[in-house]
């Protein structure tokens, strides 16, 4: 066999190697890709579990206090003042972190596919508790993702009384 030869089929060799490299990285890459959106998919579930087991224990608390639930998801008024308003708002804050958390959370990852669900629990637990939206008014920079999914006109449904800033005993602190 001749130098010209061997070095003929030396690099059809090669080319079919490299043929046989690049289908085999094609195939690696496409099981990749596969692993990625297994691992987003999860990623997107977990989140969302974590955002859904915090609103679970804003919900025990609601249940732990008798009533406490309508301040949220049946229209009652904030009280004026007293340990009943101190707890309504405490309770607002958690609930208003949660809410954020989960806008946060699709806003990350919106594979989730429930960002939706969520951006309407979140219109219609603001559109139902004036002390949701006293919160949300009194105090817009502390939940801006909560605030970038609701109507400009809900935070507008009540009048504009402060929140009390925690321990100073003042209606209108």
């Amino acid at each position: 066999m001749s130098a010209e030869s061997v070095g003929a089929l030396v690099a059809a060799l090669a080319v079919c190697l490299n043929a046989w490299s690049m289908l085999y990285l094609a195939r690696q890459t496409k099981v990749a890709i596969g692993q990625a959106k297994v691992s987003n998919a999860v990623a997107a579930a977990s989140a969302n579990d974590t955002v859904l087991g915090s609103l679970r224990e804003v919900h025990i608390l609601m249940l732990e206090r008798e009533g406490m639930r309508e301040y949220f998801y049946g229209g009652e008024p904030l009280p004026e003042a007293g340990p009943r308003r101190e707890a309504v708002i405490t309770l607002a804050e958690l609930l208003a972190d949660v809410m954020t958390s989960g806008v946060h959370v699709h806003q990350l990852i919106p594979e989730s596919g429930s960002a939706g669900p969520w951006t309407d629990y979140c219109r219609h637990t603001v559109e139902n508790s004036p002390a949701l939206r006293h919160l949300l008014r009194a105090h817009p920079t502390w939940w801006p993702p909560l605030l970038s999914v609701l109507p400009d006109s809900l935070l507008l449904a009540d009048d504009h009384a402060r929140v009390p800033a925690p321990g100073s005993g003042r209606a209108d602190a």
